[in-house]
């Protein structure tokens, strides 16, 4: 049985929590080796892990010619950088969402990704809408089942970072950083860092953006960064859609509505999985799954690598959601309407 020998980058709260639990259920998946800034991160998460290798620069870890692959975890504004290092090191690469912060970057991934048609580059959040649950809606928008969508709505909304930021902080018996409240080390706020998701929502069901307005607020949080927003779309097929996050809302919402000619879909809407109503059937509730198989976001990079196929997620995909997320920025500040080119 062939493994797939990976390396992360990153040893914070979303590796702990999501990447090196999925992984270590996967029996085609080896961990290598962790790296992180952080000297302390390094040593305990490479400790519980069972990891054999840590490093405090990641730049040395991918020097190593056991490691097939590379998971990026690390703050959005370095996605990019290691990225491409990771790419020039001749290794498949997951990257965390955002893809990066801005178009410049996100675009260098694209070049080097082409450069090496060989290896395998997936762009989260894309694979975590490849659900029976959104397998079912892409049908039924197929089959024309609630005629023409003329308008979508997709909210990911949560109380904020710092609860997350202080289990981190326990974590390591560290004293607790909210970096997302940080301009110069964020970039961006609540839009890059929940509206990420609303965006590759919509544009995973209907396609690419042709136009953007945003608006954007601060109306709690400790920081000049946006911890509001709202981002209106101009969808090349002709809908309408507004893309929202929040980081104070609770308990918090990650839900997507579409509204046709001829019917409704509300997924995750009021803690219910699916609810369609089309045209002379009246509401229906179908009983899905919630996922294709266990651990699914890291078995389908792995399965992709091991059978040589192209993971949801491109670094295409990836890029034009920076463009709308880039867009919707630049359209707050300004105040008019931004095309997508």
């Amino acid at each position: 049985m062939r493994k797939v020998r990976l390396g992360i980058v990153g040893a914070g709260g979303i590796t702990n929590h999501f990447h090196l639990p999925e992984l270590k259920q996967i029996e085609e998946a080896e961990i290598v080796a962790v790296a992180d800034l952080n000297e302390n991160r390094a040593r305990l998460t490479a400790q519980k892990w069972a990891i054999k290798r840590w490093y405090t620069n990641y730049l040395e870890m991918l020097e190593r010619d056991d490691i097939d692959a590379v998971i990026v975890a690390t703050p959005h504004p370095t996605h990019a950088e290691i990225t491409v290092s990771a790419l020039r090191a001749d290794k498949h690469v997951m990257i965390q969402k955002p893809m990066a912060t801005n178009t410049r970057d996100s675009w260098r991934i694209v070049e080097e990704a082409r450069r090496r048609p060989s290896l395998k580059v997936m762009v989260l959040p894309f694979v975590y809408f490849d659900t029976p649950v959104y397998d079912y809606v892409k049908d039924i928008l197929l089959q024309n089942n609630i005629g023409q969508v003329v308008m979508v709505e997709a909210l990911t909304s949560h109380g904020g970072p710092e609860k997350y930021q202080e289990e981190v902080a326990s974590m390591f018996g560290e004293k607790v950083d909210i970096w997302y409240f940080d301009k110069n080390r964020a970039q961006g706020g609540a839009l890059l860092d929940l509206g990420v998701y609303s965006i590759a929502r919509i544009v995973y069901l209907l396609g690419r953006v042709k136009s953007v307005f945003g608006y954007l607020t601060t109306l709690e949080k400790p920081t000049g960064l946006d911890d509001n927003n709202m981002v209106f779309l101009d969808m090349e097929g002709g809908a309408l859609a507004v893309a929202a996050s929040s980081w104070t809302q609770k308990p918090g919402e990650n839900s997507t509505s579409l509204y046709g000619t001829k019917g409704t879909i509300f997924i995750n809407k009021i803690n219910t999985p699916l609810m369609v109503f089309l045209d002379g059937k009246g509401w229906l509730i179908p009983q899905l799954s919630k996922e294709k198989e266990p651990q699914h976001t890291h078995r389908h990079f792995i399965k992709c690598i091991i059978n040589d196929v192209q993971p949801l997620g491109s670094p295409e995909e990836g890029h034009h959601v920076v463009q709308v997320l880039e867009a919707a920025y630049k359209s707050a500040s300004t105040g008019t309407v931004v095309q997508i080119t």
